[in-house]
């Protein structure tokens, strides 16, 4: 298997180049569905039945690459990948100086997939693929998932279904590996309070506004709860003034205003992370009473969506963990432990989470993920595949069939 990654390597690379130079921003549906097709095609040629999952016409996005190879052997393998990026353009296309390439997705995560597709080659030459049975799920809208989940997650729920264990390729390194991840949730507050002039704010006719009272709230969300381990909740979006206009096509907004008007209105958005739905809902309580007390003259709300649930560090994640490690060790790479999971955000290994074990960050290593200076490792694709290829095989011959009892999870 090591001989088959390194024999195929150089047209790997060709492969990610090619993915990474087409444009494929989540919102982006052709270019998304484009790099899917460029993957489907790969994934054929290794006897993967592969479809394309289509998202309803109400729902915003390109959907999902769906591949499956059937087998009788277990434990039944989800891989799990996507195809969009953050940033995209011609300003993010493909650079490669010695064995660095820049350019948008070339860690996160096309490098991953690309990586993903080597390691099943790879047992594919050695006769290791045939009587595999493996789902290799690529969604095409993980940097911002379309809504409703119930929908856009529904073949991803599927899949884990139909698996014992899954395999996500978000970027690694050759020591660490993710076996859990905090949730994310979103948040909205929308602040009203009396307009008037100016030269009236604190008044008993005037009250406190809604500027003040929004920095209030944001400000106790501060004091209560900053510290607390692994839980944030930043402030991504922030407006005041006379009017506030939600731009849903960027999560954007557009404000106006005049510095002698006590502004009407104030509107933000955030996020919260989590390591567990108990710290969640615990956040979501103290958040609601501090809206709920507010300075004269002003009111405020505050709503949340549900995006990505947690995935705990579990007995089973840490076995897991522990074939991989030997893995890796067997290979002359280093010993692999987990990372923390509040220095990882979301991923959609986190949607199977409450229905099989896994594992994450199988993918390459590079840097300046999610802005214009993404770069990935290209040996990382090596190292990677060689790692997954093995791992994979030894989780055929060590994993029991049976699955893990709940208790243990």
């Amino acid at each position: 298997m090591r001989d088959a990654v390194r024999l195929h390597y150089p047209e790997s690379v060709r492969l990610l180049e090619q993915a990474v130079n087409i444009s494929s921003g989540t919102l982006n549906v052709a270019g998304v569905r484009k790099v899917g097709d460029l993957f489907a095609a790969e994934l054929k040629g290794l006897g993967f039945e592969t479809e394309w999952v289509s998202f309803p016409d109400s729902v915003r996005g390109a959907g999902h690459l769906r591949a499956v190879h059937r087998g009788t052997l277990r434990p039944r393998l989800l891989l799990i990948g996507h195809l969009d990026t953050v940033f995209e353009g011609e300003a993010q296309r493909w650079v490669q100086e010695d064995t660095i390439a820049r350019g948008a997705g070339t860690s996160d995560m096309k490098g991953g997939d690309v990586s993903m597709i080597l390691a099943l080659r790879a047992l594919a030459d050695a006769g290791r693929l045939k009587d595999m049975h493996v789902i290799v799920i690529m969604t095409g809208d993980e940097e911002a998932p379309a809504q409703p989940l119930s929908i856009t997650r529904a073949a991803l729920l599927d899949a884990a279904r139909e698996s014992d264990l899954a395999l996500a390729f978000e970027g690694g390194t050759e020591s660490h590996a993710a076996i859990g991840r905090r949730g994310s949730s979103g948040w909205s507050l929308t602040v009203t309070g009396r307009q008037g002039h100016s030269s009236g704010i604190f008044s008993a006719g005037s009250g406190y506004g809604a500027a003040y009272e929004g920095v209030r709230i944001l400000d106790e969300f501060r004091r209560a709860m900053a510290g607390e381990q692994g839980l944030t909740f930043n402030v991504g979006v922030l407006a005041s003034g006379t009017t506030v206009v939600p731009r849903p096509e960027n999560g954007g907004m557009l404000a106006d205003g005049k510095s002698n008007i006590i502004p009407p209105v104030l509107q933000a958005t955030g996020d919260l992370r989590f390591l567990t739905d108990a710290q969640k809902e615990a956040a979501r309580a103290r958040m609601r009473a501090i809206v709920a007390r507010p300075l004269a003259g002003a009111q405020g709300t505050i709503t949340f969506e549900d995006r990505y649930p947690a995935m705990p560090i579990t007995p089973v994640g840490q076995r897991l963990l522990a074939i991989l490690d030997a893995t890796s060790r067997s290979l002359g790479y280093s010993s692999v432990t987990t990372t923390a999971p509040e220095s990882r955000g979301a991923g959609d290994i986190s949607f199977v989470a409450p229905l099989i074990p896994g594992i994450d960050g199988l993918g390459v290593a590079g840097a300046g993920a999610h802005s214009p200076r993404e770069q990935a490792f290209l040996p990382s694709i090596r190292l990677s595949a060689e790692r997954a290829a093995v791992f994979m095989s030894r989780l055929v011959e060590q994993w029991e069939a049976r699955q893990a009892d709940p208790g243990s999870r």
